[in-house]
C-alpha cells in the first residue's frame, strides 16, 4: 500500500529486496527465456510432428507477442489491485500449461492455444510486468540496475544450444515436458514465496490523495493524459523497435549487404550477447542520471550507429555497431523503469509499464512488416534504416522532455503539482 506522495531513492532497500529480486529474475527467464529461446530450434521438430508449413509452425511467437502486449494494460491494473503472489502464480500454472499441451499434443490449433491463450498471458503475468513491478516496489536504491540485472537475458542465450544437444537424445515431446515440469517446481515455490510489497513506504503519484487511486497511483486515464508518460514511453520504445528489427530481419539484411547465411547469423548471435552487457550497464546509468536522461542517450548513441549501417560498412566494424545497437537497445528497459517510477511513483509503475508494452505493439509490428515491404520494392534496407535514425532523433527529444518534469522525493513531502 502506498503511504506518502514521495520517498527518496537513498533510503536503503528492505532487507528482503534482494530475494524479491532473484525471484524476479528467475520468473523472467524461465518464461521469456523458455518460450523465446526454445522456438527457433524447436520449429523443425513442429512441423513434422504437426505436419504443417514453416510459415504456419511460425505464428506461435506473432501471437505471443500480441497477445502478451495487448493484455498488459489489464495486467498492469491488476497488480495494482490483486495480490502480485497469486498473479505471478497465475503466471506459473498457464507456463506450465503451455508447455504440457506443447507435450501431448497433435493439434495444430492446441498449438496455437499454448502460444496465444498460455503463453501469452504468462509473459504478461510472470515475464514482464510481474517480475519489473516486483522489483520496483521492493527496490528504491539502486532500481534501474536491480531491474536490469532481472532483465538479463540469461535463459534466451542459453536455451537454443540446450535444445540443440537434447534433441539428438530426446524426442520433442519429453524436452517440451521437462521444460514445463523444470519451470513448475521452480516458479511455483518462488511465486509462494513472494511478498506482494515491503512493509515500508511505497512512493504514491505525486498529487493530492483525493486525486489519486485508493493504492496511491495514477489512473491509467491519468497517466494517458500527461505528455511527459508518452515521452518517456515513446523514447524507449524506439529502442525496443530497434531490437525486434533487428532480432527477426537480421539475417536477411545481412545477407543483403553481402554477407553469409552463416556470417549474418552470427550478427544475431552477438547482438544478443551484447544485450547481457547492456541490461546492467543501463541500469547502473538510470540511477546515475536519471531515466529520461538516459532513454536521450540511447536515441544519440543509436542514432549514430544506424546511420553507420547505411554506409555497409565491413563485417567487423557491422558487427561491433550491431553489437552496440543490442547492448543500447536490452537498456531501454530499466531506463523506462527508472523515468516511469522516478516521475509517476513506485504505485503507478505496473500500469505505465502495461500501458507501455501496447503502444510499443504498432510501432513494431509497421517496422517490421514496413522493413520487409520496403526491401521487396526497393531491394534495400536502407529506407528502413533511415526511419529508424529519424525515431532514434525524435527519442533524444522526448527523453530530455521527459527527464524535465519534477521528481518524487523526501519520504514525507506534501503534495506537489503533479507531472505533466
Amino acid at each position: 500500500m502506498a503511504h506518502a506522495p514521495g520517498q527518496s531513492p537513498d533510503i536503503p532497500n528492505h532487507p528482503l529486496a534482494v530475494r524479491m529480486g532473484v525471484i524476479a529474475g528467475v520468473s523472467h527467464n524461465l518464461v521469456i527465456g523458455t518460450v523465446m529461446g526454445s522456438f527457433g530450434i524447436m520449429l523443425a521438430s513442429v512441423e513434422q510432428r504437426l505436419g504443417v508449413s514453416a510459415e504456419a509452425a511460425a505464428a506461435g511467437i506473432p501471437l505471443v507477442l500480441v497477445g502478451s502486449c495487448l493484455l498488459a494494460p489489464f495486467v498492469g491494473v491488476l497488480m495494482a489491485r490483486v495480490s502480485l503472489r497469486l498473479l505471478l502464480l497465475a503466471g506459473a500454472l498457464l507456463t506450465v500449461g503451455g508447455y504440457m499441451m506443447l507435450a501431448f499434443t497433435q493439434s495444430y490449433a492446441l498449438y496455437l492455444v499454448a502460444y496465444g491463450l498460455f503463453f501469452g498471458p504468462a509473459l504478461s503475468l510472470a515475464g514482464s510486468v510481474g517480475p519489473a513491478t516486483l522489483v520496483t516496489r521492493w527496490f528504491h536504491r539502486n532500481r534501474g540496475l536491480a531491474l536490469g540485472v532481472v532483465h538479463l537475458p540469461v535463459a534466451i542465450a542459453i536455451m537454443p544450444w540446450l535444445l540443440h544437444e537434447a534433441l539428438d537424445s530426446f524426442a520433442p515431446g519429453t524436452l517440451y515436458l521437462a521444460i514445463g515440469l523444470v519451470a513448475g517446481a521452480v516458479m511455483i515455490p518462488l511465486g509462494l514465496l513472494t511478498i506482494d510489497h515491503p512493509p515500508g513506504l511505497e512512493t504514491a503519484a505525486p498529487v493530492s490523495p483525493d486525486r489519486r487511486t485508493s493504492d496511491g497511483s495514477f489512473s491509467v486515464a491519468q497517466l494517458l493524459a500527461r505528455p511527459r508518460f508518452w515521452a518517456l514511453c515513446i523514447a524507449a520504445v524506439a529502442s525496443m523497435t530497434s531490437s525486434v528489427l533487428l532480432g527477426s530481419l537480421l539475417v536477411p539484411m545481412g545477407e543483403s549487404w553481402g554477407f553469409s547465411r552463416a556470417e549474418s547469423a552470427q550478427l544475431q548471435s552477438i547482438m544478443s550477447l551484447a544485450g547481457i552487457a547492456g541490461s546492467v550497464l543501463f541500469g547502473w546509468l538510470a540511477d546515475k542520471i536519471g531515466g529520461g536522461r538516459s532513454l536521450a542517450l540511447i536515441g544519440f548513441d543509436c542514432a549514430l550507429l544506424w546511420a553507420l549501417l547505411l554506409l555497409h560498412p565491413p563485417f567487423a566494424f557491422t558487427a561491433v555497431a550491431v553489437a552496440l545497437i543490442g547492448m543500447h537497445g536490452v537498456g531501454a528497459i530499466p531506463t523506462l523503469g527508472r523515468g516511469l517510477s522516478d516521475t509517476f511513483g513506485q504505485a503507478s509503475y505496473s500500469r505505465g509499464f502495461g500501458l507501455n508494452s501496447l503502444i510499443s505493439l504498432p510501432f513494431v509490428a509497421f517496422a517490421v512488416i514496413g522493413s520487409a515491404k520496403a526491401f521487396t520494392l526497393t531491394g534495400s534496407y536502407d529506407l528502413a534504416i533511415k526511419a529508424m535514425v529519424v525515431l532514434f532523433v525524435l527519442a533524444i527529444a522526448l527523453g530530455l522532455y521527459g527527464a524535465s518534469g519534477r521528481k518524487i522525493e523526501g519520504p514525507n513531502a506534501s503534495a506537489a503539482p503533479e507531472p505533466a
